[in-house]
């Protein structure tokens, strides 16, 4: 409060050193121009009004995540990032400062904004966080990480949680701080384990993310277990498996038959919706359209090794 009325105290200063002084000079009270006084630049908004317009950002961000189909909405989402990373970035000390002793709510905002900042520096906080009794700390906590997306994160206290945490939002957060992680280029033996170990997790957007993750990693030895997730109950996880088992047959040749046949078998095993997303990967696969039909396909995949 004190810095929303400074400008109009000072107002009310040269108001009154204004009358103090014209009470003797004509021209003056004649209405002749005086010089133009300008006010003090006012300073940084209070941290609690910035986080609370930054939570709101982080929405907005998080829903543009999930929506934006079309070049207008992506650069939309772009400006609004590079807006994130420039507050995040000024104000990177307040917010550390917030994430290690403020109040609960102060505390989960900067754990997520601290993310944005792009500095590494903040790793430790961000992971000293997650042993926070605070579940949604430690949901903010994985986000930030995860938009960090630095890929010499240490892995132990991710996975932990992956494989442990009884709440569906902190292993789905978890699982995107591993994807960004990996993204980043990250290739670690624990990265690949844990996300195998996921794929039967029973919220789909860990089994999706984890089936990503594979297929980012190009792991070979995933492609049995991501077959069967071609007929998961949800088409999100049916399509990441579909585009990490291409991706894992584009990068191994040796893999690129067994990947062919098993796209094939889900051909006619899965609704038509589902269907197209497995042609696609097939397309992808193959470089080359052998149509909508399954026998060609098929023909095709027999014909590799």
């Amino acid at each position: 409060m004190q810095d929303a009325g400074r400008p109009f105290f000072l107002l009310v200063l040269l108001g009154l050193g204004a009358c103090v002084t014209s009470g003797g000079d004509d021209a003056s009270s004649a209405g002749e121009p005086r010089p133009f006084v300008p006010l003090p630049a006012e300073g940084p908004e209070p941290i609690g009004y910035f986080l609370v317009r930054f939570d709101r950002s982080l929405s907005a961000w998080s829903e543009g995540k999930l929506a934006a189909s079309n070049a207008r909405e992506e650069s939309t989402l772009e400006a609004l990032e590079r807006d994130m990373r420039q507050r995040a970035v000024e104000r990177k000390g307040e917010l550390l400062a917030e994430l290690e002793s403020g109040a609960p709510a102060n505390r989960r905002i900067a754990a997520a904004a601290l993310g944005f900042s792009g500095d590494p520096v903040v790793l430790g906080a961000m992971l000293t966080a997650l042993a926070d009794p605070d579940p949604e700390l430690v949901q903010k906590s994985l986000l930030g990480i995860g938009i960090l997306a630095d890929k010499d994160t240490p892995l132990p206290m991710i996975t932990h949680l992956l494989d442990n945490a009884p709440e569906a939002w902190t292993r789905n957060n978890a699982a995107f701080a591993l994807l960004e992680i990996a993204r980043a280029g990250r290739r670690a033996p624990e990265l690949r384990e844990s996300a195998a170990r996921a794929l039967t997790d029973e919220e789909a957007g860990v089994r999706a993310q984890c089936a990503t993750i594979l297929g980012v990693v190009s792991d070979e030895s995933a492609v049995a277990l991501l077959a069967p997730l071609l007929y998961d109950e949800a088409n999100l996880v049916a399509l990441a498996a579909a585009v990490s088992l291409s991706s894992i047959g584009r990068a191994h040749s040796r893999q690129k038959g067994a990947v062919a046949r098993h796209l094939v078998a889900a051909l006619d095993e899965v609704r038509a919706d589902r269907r197209a997303h497995v042609l696609g990967a097939l397309r992808w696969l193959a470089d080359a359209d052998h149509g909508e039909d399954t026998r060609p396909w098929r023909e095709w995949a027999a014909r590799l090794p």
